[in-house]
C-alpha cells in the first residue's frame, strides 16, 4: 500500500505540474513534497561538502603546529559556505516551482483560492537571498575578525559569539515578513480538507 501511495503521489504531483485544477489531500501533498525535496537536500549536502572541503594542496602544504593554518582553513570553509548559500537559492526556487500547482490543489482541498500558492516562490526567494547575503557579509568581515584575534587582542566571548550578527545590517524585515507568510501558508497546508464537495470539486479519492 505504501509503494502504491508513493507511486500515486509521484504521478499526481509530477504529472500535474501544469494543472492546478482539482484537489489534493494531505497525504498526497506531503508525500509529493518529500519526493521533491529529498533529492534537492541530497544535492545541497553534497554541494556543501564539496564547496567547504579544502583542496589537497592546501592540506599538504600545512606546516605542523602552524597557528595560521586553522584560520586559513576556517576562512576557506566560510567562503565555501557562502557559495553554498547562493546555490541554495536556486535549489529552493526549483523546489517551489515543482510544488506550485500541488500547493494550489492542496489549498483547493481546504476551500481556499489556489492563487495563494503564488506567494511561495517570491517568499522563498526573499528568505534564501537574505540568508545568502548575510553569509556573504560574514565572510567579508571574517579577515578583520581573524586579524584581531591573531594580534592577541582581548575579545569578549559574548561579542565573539555575536560577530556574525554584527557583521550583518540588522534584521531583514522583508525576510521576516515572508517567513510569517510562509508560516500561515504552512498552517493551511497541514489542515484537513473539506469533507464534502466545494467550489473546486469533489474530495480526492
Amino acid at each position: 500500500m505504501a509503494d502504491f501511495s508513493i507511486v500515486r503521489a509521484a504521478r499526481r504531483g509530477f504529472g500535474g505540474l501544469f494543472d492546478a485544477r482539482g484537489r489534493d489531500d494531505r497525504m498526497q501533498f506531503w508525500i509529493y513534497c518529500a519526493l521533491v525535496f529529498a533529492p534537492l537536500i541530497v544535492v545541497q549536502m553534497v554541494a556543501q561538502v564539496v564547496l567547504t572541503f579544502p583542496p589537497l594542496d592546501m592540506l599538504m602544504k600545512a606546516e605542523p603546529n602552524d597557528p595560521q593554518f586553522a584560520q586559513r582553513l576556517f576562512q576557506y570553509q566560510m567562503q565555501g559556505a557562502a557559495k553554498a548559500a547562493f546555490l541554495n537559492i536556486g535549489l529552493f526556487l526549483l523546489g517551489a516551482a515543482l510544488l506550485l500547482t500541488a500547493t494550489a490543489r492542496r489549498l483547493h482541498d481546504r476551500g481556499r483560492s489556489g492563487w495563494w500558492a503564488c506567494v511561495l516562490p517570491p517568499a522563498i526567494l526573499v528568505i534564501t537571498h537574505s540568508q545568502a547575503r548575510r553569509t556573504a557579509a560574514m565572510v567579508e568581515h571574517l579577515p578583520a575578525q581573524l586579524a584581531e584575534m591573531s594580534r592577541g587582542a582581548t575579545v569578549d566571548p559574548t561579542e565573539l559569539m555575536t560577530w556574525a550578527a554584527r557583521a550583518s545590517a540588522g534584521p531583514d524585515w522583508a525576510a521576516i515578513g515572508c517567513g510569517f507568510v510562509l508560516l500561515l501558508l504552512f498552517v493551511e497546508l497541514v489542515r484537513a480538507g473539506t469533507d464534502d464537495s466545494n467550489r473546486f470539486g469533489a474530495p480526492p479519492d
